[in-house]
């Protein structure tokens, strides 16, 4: 009789298996192809990174713009200006201990000419202000992911 349930388990794990796959997919912030070439701007109150620079190389790794750059002399399809602000603070936890944390905000937005395409803000909280800024940055690359299905 055991084997008869073993085999009976088998198949009920057999079934289960041969459902359809799940598909995961990221259609994209934005259409990609209309907009494959974006400038970026960043106006930091941050002093220890050069966001403007760790922000263009993070998009050109991750996002689904085909083109990143900085130089103003280049014709581009969008621009993407991002504000980043890193703000200081202490706390003190449940053992009296003082903490130093910093909130930094990214407030970002996608234009083309005179038309905004897409906007939005990118959070974070770290223990260092370059800490804070990347990751604030790292939510805007991750909001222009490029496109993908699985």
């Amino acid at each position: 009789m055991g084997s008869s349930v073993k085999r009976l388990a088998f198949g009920a794990l057999l079934f289960a298996c041969s459902c359809a796959p799940l598909t995961y997919s990221e259609e994209g912030a934005v259409d990609f192809q209309t907009y494959a070439s974006v400038r970026v701007t960043v106006t930091s109150s941050s002093t220890g990174s050069d966001a403007a620079s760790y922000l263009a190389s993070e998009l050109a790794k991750s996002s689904g713009f085909a083109t990143v750059t900085l130089d103003p002399a280049v014709t581009v399809d969008a621009v993407l200006a991002v504000t980043l602000k890193v703000d200081f603070s202490t706390t003190v936890d449940d053992q009296g201990n003082t903490v130093e944390r910093y909130d930094a905000t990214a407030d970002y937005a996608l234009t083309a000419g005179a038309s905004r395409v897409d906007s939005g803000q990118a959070t974070a909280t770290e223990s260092s202000d370059l800490a804070a800024a990347e990751s604030a940055l790292d939510g805007v690359v991750t909001h222009y992911v490029a496109p993908y299905r699985l």
